[in-house]
């Protein structure tokens, strides 16, 4: 049986050549939990984009951050730490009935200090993966934080293609972090810039991969900057 969900859409990255979508569930009490619509149809959980766009007549279009969106789902299917996957209903779409106000995230901010396990880096990264015997203890997989100031470089990713990463601080000890990210209305926007540089205040949603080469990686999976 069919379940209408209503989200505001945290994240529309990429995943394996397509994308993951997700978001918090809004109830009648406010911000709710969290909530990452998965495809029976791909191995990895990832949304074709017939799975997860919005049809206006003859035209599609892509769930932007901050959309406020009604989905259909089946039933829970957590997978280890992401205890937030639910099954994605076959052959629905998904429906935009409102936005949310960039000053309204406030209330959707998850309160942590660190992110998962710190101390493990790769490459250029910091505190970016995290071991896998360490995962066992974990029971989400999504955290949707807000930084005064995040800055932003240009290099090759482990796939030999250029990608964005993000630098940051968070928690009150100030811990260090830098991720890729796979936002991409984020990398559209500044595509031409290949320098380095910083935006100021913003929300980011951090999304905790599934298992690869022994480790769980951290990604900035959606950037919402001051409107």
């Amino acid at each position: 049986m069919s379940i209408v969900k209503r989200i505001v859409c945290l994240a529309n990255a990429h995943k394996d050549g397509e994308r993951c979508l997700a978001g918090k569930e809004l109830s009648d009490d406010g911000p709710a939990h969290w909530i990452r619509p998965v495809s029976g149809q791909h191995k990895s959980g990832a949304l074709s984009k017939a799975e997860r766009v919005y049809l206006d007549g003859m035209d599609s279009r892509e769930p932007e951050l901050l959309d406020v969106l009604e989905i259909n789902v089946e039933r829970p299917q957590p997978d280890g730490y992401q205890n937030e996957n639910w099954l994605l209903t076959p052959s629905t779409h998904s429906t935009k009935v409102d936005r949310l106000a960039w000053a309204d995230l406030v209330q959707f901010v998850d309160p942590t200090e660190e992110l998962w396990v710190n101390g493990f880096s790769s490459l250029s990264r910091k505190n970016n993966r995290v071991p896998l015997d360490s995962t066992n203890t974990l029971n989400r997989s999504l955290i949707l934080i807000k930084v005064q100031r995040v800055t932003i470089d240009t290099d090759r990713s482990d796939f030999n293609r250029t990608r964005k990463y993000g630098s940051f601080e968070h928690g009150k000890m100030g811990h260090p972090y830098k991720f890729p990210i796979t936002d991409p209305a984020f990398e559209e926007k500044y595509a031409n810039r290949t320098d380095k540089f910083s935006i100021g205040e913003a929300y980011l949603t951090i999304s905790l991969t599934g298992e690869s080469k022994g480790y769980a990686y951290k990604l900035i999976a959606g950037v919402m900057e001051r409107e």
